[in-house]
């Protein structure tokens, strides 16, 4: 089955110590893969013009200071001197929200610059003020990063990437945070989301092969319905097999069931899939579930639920012939 490919660019954030290393990791990644991020900052030696020539897929240049989590401890000239020979190539740079100002008369295609801010203490707050902010700076795309440490996390990011009607990255790090990774293919205007490979540059990445290949990355934006099944971590793919191709059996060959690891089903994480247009959740028994649900019209009981209606759940633990049933019930 040929499925149409994303308009989320599935991209790798690779961290080497010199142009030569990274364009070698580069060249070795999934065709799955249309962005490398350079993390510039984790150079010894910086030669954009190398990166910028031999990139195998376009490329966003990112050097990120200290206080954004980065890894660059040189003088603040430098830096921006290095971002400026950036923005100087036909390639994406990522800037600071708070370094924007000091590079507005650098920039020639707005819509090649990506403005970031990230918060590695918690969560974001007010997260339309912040790229309105980022926006009147000149970046025509806008990335915005928060650390999570629950599941409920998930919600303000694609809340408000659910809403943004211009080129946006919205990302709770850490492991709590994985569906705002996993689900961003489904929101419109989700410019990227971000892979790792070997090396991870920010808490929560997947590898690179995992995500194309056992998540499906290429499956989910276009998947038709998409099924969320809620497992422990890490992901019993072994079970997660059997289940899609009872689902193949059921919906066909453009549905997709999507695992993702939590340990708790909030009121929160229920918002977000729905976002998300998930069309059918289901969980496994170890994932305990909240009691404030019920207000969402999703018994407390149950292991699967359709999200489209308020149709009678599945109230005792799935099996891939059970699941068969449910999802023939709902279609």
């Amino acid at each position: 089955m040929n499925f149409v490919p994303s308009s989320t660019h599935l991209t790798v954030a690779i961290a080497a110590d010199n142009a030569d290393k990274a364009l070698a990791l580069a060249r070795t990644l999934p065709p799955q893969v249309s962005l490398v991020e350079y993390r510039l900052d984790i150079m010894a030696t910086v030669d954009i013009p190398l990166l910028a020539a031999r990139t195998p897929v376009p490329a966003i240049f990112t050097c990120r200071p200290r206080s954004q989590g980065g890894h660059f401890s040189g003088p603040e000239t430098e830096r921006r001197a290095i971002l400026r020979e950036a923005l100087a190539t036909s390639h994406y740079v990522d800037i600071e929200m708070e370094t924007l100002p000091h590079l507005a008369n650098a920039i020639r295609i707005p819509g090649r610059v990506i403005g970031s801010h990230h918060n590695f203490s918690g969560m974001l707050h007010h997260w339309e003020d912040l790229a309105q902010r980022i926006r009147a700076l000149g970046a025509g795309i806008v990335k915005l990063v928060g650390m999570a440490t629950s599941e409920r996390d998930a919600l303000p990011p694609l809340a408000w990437l659910a809403q943004a009607r211009y080129p946006a990255i919205a990302i709770a790090m850490g492991e709590p945070g994985l569906a705002t990774r996993l689900l961003a293919p489904r929101f419109d205007h989700a410019f990227l989301t971000f892979a790792a490979a070997g090396r991870n540059t920010a808490p929560g990445q997947l590898n690179v092969h995992e995500f194309s290949e056992l998540y499906g990355f290429a499956r989910i934006a276009r998947a038709a319905p998409l099924v969320v099944m809620l497992t422990p971590a890490p992901a019993p793919w072994q079970t997660i097999r059997a289940y899609r191709q009872a689902l193949a059996a059921s919906c066909g060959p453009d549905a997709w069931l999507l695992p993702l690891p939590t340990q708790t089903l909030s009121a929160e994480l229920l918002r977000t899939l729905r976002l998300a247009r998930v069309a059918t959740l289901v969980r496994l028994p170890q994932v305990d579930i909240t009691s404030d649900l019920r207000a969402y019209d999703i018994e407390p009981a149950g292991y699967a639920w359709h999200l489209a209606d308020s149709s009678a759940p599945l109230l005792e633990p799935p099996t891939p012939r059970t699941l068969l049933t449910f999802l023939a019930q709902g279609a």
